[in-house]
């Protein structure tokens, strides 16, 4: 009996034992795999993926439609959380209760989920996204238009060009900020925005868009230092080309001949809750990107390729202002509604996802009804102080007395104010889950279920018939010989 209970005592310390020496034993360092630094492994295995996707639904889904046009619209930092919240601002906006409100995106017949990490880092930044879902290639956290070891990953806007297709790109960011500059940029550091601003008018694939709207006019001309005058070249380049600041030249310069560059902001273009009435929205972006694309489609017969961001929802996620977030997120709604009712399904692929998540979380047992952007009126915490709906894991403001204790708070809550967070930090952060991917027109039944962020241009790429892998006009393509 002694030797029994003996065992049983040594037993429990082990048990006890076991997590905390894992807790001491140091994380041994991983080893960055060699083939995940060529392209050529990223390009094999979307490929790969690809086959499997036509196999699996060969015989329950036969679209042999084949997409003259693809728009992509992309909501940088567009969560699940806030594709839910922003659906009930939108509904409460109208007068509703909020949470049977409908978004533009589901409209759209197919969904999945996309895995956003890069090849070094659990939780992505916006520049590894933009290598994957424009080039199809995964790569270091902070790398635009380069695999992990510096090799030229060209994006499916190029693919597109070289199909004699039509393209722009549209943003509220300025136009060298991470995301739109994987569409034409190749740069190691995402920093590099001034090389970035020069390889977007000097070189290929951006000297060749038909369409640039966004902002950032300072990397452009004020900011350099290298005595370049970028705009002048680029008129030079361009001397069909019409040029706005504003609206109202946004506008005539649509129903101009020639290109459209337009840069509305020194930077980042404001957010919607703060932007003068004599600046575009991000719709109006949007369908003066549309109306030239498809003039020029309708000459030459080829079809175009556009991409469009909502970039400041990230922005306002950054703030932990989710109000700012949220109205952003309508916005790009707005926009998703204005691409849908100026295309046709039957012959343009349309593509809504995200590059990576945020942290906002929705949380307690709020009554259907309560605000969004306001305090649940129903729960406390284990100390009886209330809080609000909508949260961040990490941000600028926590909501604490002198004391340092945490506190309502309902006094400052407003849709421009700072949203609670639990953590402490210098800014709002990004969250590694998975984000939805949306699509309707050709293929786009290829974009269900779970698939690696870098599958979405080999997707497209199929459907329209772009780049060096396999598509629907070469469906024999051998997967081991795409470049």
């Amino acid at each position: 009996m002694l030797l029994q209970l003996r065992r049983l005592a040594i037993l429990f310390l082990l048990h006890a034992l076991i997590p905390i020496l894992a807790l001491s034993v140091p994380m041994v360092e991983q080893v960055q795999p060699a083939d995940e630094l060529l392209s050529s492994h990223w390009l094999r295995q979307a490929q790969s993926q690809l086959r499997e996707r036509l196999a699996r639904t060969k015989d329950s889904i036969a679209d042999v439609r084949q997409a003259k046009n693809v728009v992509m619209l992309l909501g940088d930092g567009l969560s699940i959380t806030t594709l839910t919240a922003a659906r009930i601002l939108k509904g409460q906006r109208r007068g509703g209760r909020g949470e049977d409100a409908q978004l533009a995106v589901e409209q759209f017949p197919f969904s999945g989920l996309s895995k956003t990490y890069c090849i070094d880092e659990q939780t992505p930044d916006s520049a590894c996204t933009a290598t994957a879902y424009f080039g199809g290639v995964k790569t270091h956290s902070g790398t635009v238009g380069q695999s992990g070891s510096g090799e030229r990953v060209d994006s499916v806007l190029q693919w597109a060009q070289r199909a004699g297709k039509a393209t722009g790109v549209v943003t509220t960011t300025r136009l060298t900020d991470a995301s739109p500059a994987g569409a034409y940029a190749h740069v190691s550091r995402r920093g590099e925005e001034l090389e970035i601003a020069r390889q977007l008018v000097e070189e290929e694939p951006g000297r060749n868009l038909n369409v640039i709207l966004g902002g950032g006019l300072g990397k452009f001309a004020d900011e350099r230092r290298d005595g370049k005058d970028l705009l002048a070249q680029w008129r030079e380049s361009n001397p069909n080309g019409c040029f706005s600041r504003s609206l109202k030249e946004l506008r005539n310069c649509t129903d101009a001949t020639g290109t459209l560059l337009g840069i509305f902001s020194d930077s980042h273009m404001s957010y919607h809750l703060a932007a003068s009435k004599e600046l575009p929205r991000l719709c109006d972006m949007a369908a003066a990107a549309i109306e030239k694309l498809e003039r020029k489609s309708q000459e030459d017969g080829n079809g175009y390729f556009v991409f469009i961001e909502g970039g400041r929802i990230d922005h306002g996620h950054h703030e932990t202002r989710v109000g700012y977030a949220l109205d952003e997120m309508v916005e790009f709604d707005a926009a998703v509604e204005t691409v849908i009712q100026m295309t046709d399904p039957r012959d343009t692929l349309v593509v809504v996802t995200a590059d990576h998540s945020h942290t906002l979380s929705m949380s307690g047992y709020a009554k259907r009804g309560t605000p969004i952007l306001g305090m649940d009126a129903q729960q406390r915490d284990v100390n009886g102080v209330p809080y609000s709906t909508l949260n961040y894991a990490i941000g600028k403001w926590q909501s604490l007395d002198k004391d340092g204790r945490r506190e309502s708070p309902s006094k400052t809550l407003s849709p421009t104010s700072y949203t609670p967070s639990y953590i402490h930090g210098r800014k709002g952060v990004h969250s590694g889950e998975d984000v939805v991917v949306f699509a309707m027109g050709p293929q786009s039944h290829l974009f269900g279920g779970v698939m690696e962020q870098n599958l979405l241009p080999h997707i497209m790429g199929y459907a329209a018939c772009l780049g060096n892998g396999l598509t629907l006009c070469n469906q024999d393509k051998d997967a081991d010989m795409i470049a």
